[in-house]
């Protein structure tokens, strides 16, 4: 198959804004879902309303979880686009392109241009970085930090140029200064682990340049946690550092556990479509060489499995937790291309059909199977949810129909003369495409519908009405009707509900009205999946 005659550099471009054109519409196509995307908002949108720069505020109360670099990022996006969530989502996006950017230059720079265009791609066309370049969550901007750090690094151990150490200082600190303690823990570990593996740990501690690297470090790591001490004191610190991070490694919060095999599950599926090219990777890899070319696969592979066993020893466990492992396998899978001497195994397109296919007849059959669903479940919460008036579009049908078309295309591939990596990359976006954005745009309305209802309809309420939750933190509420609301908790909450406050709303779900028996005898003003609103106002 023959390409235009473009620089690489144009390609770079057009596939930049390709993929922009593919992401940028997607980011406002669903609502931002709880709990995670619209904590972030709902924080970002506080800080910006109090005209707060320092100490984090969500429903009016401090939110310690995460520092605020991405939240003023938020605000930017809400002062020039409102407060919705394509403001919210673009820092996600805007950082993945830059990190797929970090790939290229990175290559192009160590190898060749091409490479760097193939990494990028390959990168870009994974399931898992396409979803978070669709969330409002702090990891694609993470992501990229870490990233950026661990290819200074490589860069340094190529030239031992100051400029490449002090860049991976930099990064390090910024990965701090976004996320906290795991900015630094992670590039460290692989670094440490890479020099060990080569026996030359001591002597590239004598080579860093400490007294650039070190200051440099402090200055971009430091300063938001200097002025958060001192305006809240130690109390943050003991939160921050003991709860949210080592608590979170000590001990599963949240109900966010699991067990060893998880991680393996998760880069099993958002490492796809390139799952079946793993086997390959670490065969054709030149892993037997200390240097060039073999040495950044091996680099990779060890930047892989440092974070996959990291934070499978984490007590708590998150999908997204990992996710700073795909610019590895991209890098990686680049860099094996480019030194092959063999085209892939015969069973990587065969293995890789047959686990989409049935992702694909799931899409294509989806309506008649979701309407099947209240049969065989059981808990009253999800039938709530189920039994709402939304029905699955037939737009899943025909992306399901895509998709296995495409399936169909990639078993002839030798017949149409595409390189199987070029084929990947397309199939990976069109993954991407047909499966997220329709089942994205379908659980928003289904689980996010009663939200969103109930934030229209406190919204409309008098300024003077005052709005209370029972044991239920539903952020995406207070970022959508742009109000707080306090939250009632267990025996205390119940007691302060009950001795009556005029002019008042209260939301709860359903199975909380066990614990008020007069409100289960009167007629809520709202009741929609598993969630219901009384009032108190003229």
């Amino acid at each position: 198959m023959k390409f235009p005659s473009l620089t690489d550099q144009q390609w770079a471009l057009c596939g930049a804004l390709l993929w922009l054109m593919l992401t940028l519409p997607a980011l406002a196509l669903v609502p931002l879902f709880d709990y995670d995307e619209t904590i972030y908002a709902q924080t970002a949108a506080d800080m910006l309303h109090h005209g707060q720069w320092i100490v984090p505020m969500a429903n009016g109360m401090t939110f310690f979880e995460k520092p605020p670099f991405t939240y003023y990022m938020m605000e930017a996006g809400f002062v020039l686009f409102g407060e919705n969530a394509f403001a919210a989502r673009l820092p996600s996006a805007l950082f993945t392109l830059l990190t797929a950017w970090l790939l290229f230059r990175f290559l192009a720079a160590r190898q060749d241009a091409r490479g760097g265009l193939l990494a990028a791609a390959v990168f870009l066309s994974m399931f898992e970085v396409g979803l978070l370049a669709h969330a409002a969550i702090l990891d694609a901007v993470l992501n990229f930090f870490i990233s950026g750090s661990l290819l200074a690094y490589l860069r340094w151990l190529d030239t031992a140029s100051l400029r490449h150490a002090c860049w991976c200082a930099a990064m390090m600190g910024m990965a701090v200064a976004i996320k906290g303690p795991v900015g630094v823990v992670v590039p460290v570990l692989i670094i440490t682990l890479d020099r060990l593996w080569l026996g030359d740990f001591w002597g590239c501690l004598r080579r860093i340049p400490w007294h650039y690297a070190m200051p440099l470090f402090v200055l971009c790591a430091s300063p938001w946690y200097v002025m958060i001490v001192q305006t809240q004191g130690w109390d943050f610190l003991r939160e921050f550092i003991m709860v949210h991070n080592i608590g979170r490694a000590m001990q599963p919060m949240q109900g966010h556990g699991g067990g060893w095999h998880y991680y393996l599950v998760v880069f099993a599926v958002s490492s796809l479509p390139w799952l079946f090219w793993l086997a390959w990777l670490v065969r054709h890899g030149s892993m037997r060489a200390a240097s060039g070319g073999g040495h950044l696969v091996r680099f990779c592979l060890l930047w892989m499995l440092a974070v996959i066993v990291l934070f499978t020893l984490a007590q708590t466990k998150l999908p997204h937790y990992i996710s700073c492992v795909y610019p590895a396998l991209a890098l990686a899978l680049a860099v094996a291309w480019r030194q092959r001497r063999r085209g892939i195994p015969r069973y990587v397109i065969p293995c890789s059909v047959g686990l989409l296919l049935p992702v694909a007849l799931l899409l294509l059959f989806f309506p008649w199977l979701y309407a099947q669903l209240p049969a065989y479940i059981h808990h009253p919460r999800a039938l709530a949810i189920l039994a709402q008036a939304v029905q699955p579009s037939w737009w899943m049908a025909v992306a399901g129909l895509a998709l296995t078309l495409a399936l169909a295309c990639l078993l002839l591939l030798r017949r149409w003369r595409v390189s199987p990596m070029v084929a990947f990359v397309l199939l990976g976006l069109l993954l991407q495409t047909t499966v997220m954005w329709p089942l994205a745009f379908f659980a928003g309305q289904l689980i996010q519908g009663p939200a969103m209802a109930m934030a229209a309809l406190i919204r409309s309420l008098p300024a003077d009405v005052r709005v209370y939750s029972y044991n239920l933190n539903l952020p995406s509420v207070s970022f959508y009707a742009q109000r707080n609301y306090q939250i009632l908790l267990g025996e205390k909450g119940r007691k302060i509900w009950q001795a009556g406050i005029p002019r008042s709303v209260l939301l709860m779900r359903e199975e909380s009205l066990s614990d008020f028996p007069t409100l289960a005898q009167q007629t809520p003003v709202f009741r929609q999946g598993g969630f219901v609103m009384f009032g108190d106002w003229p």
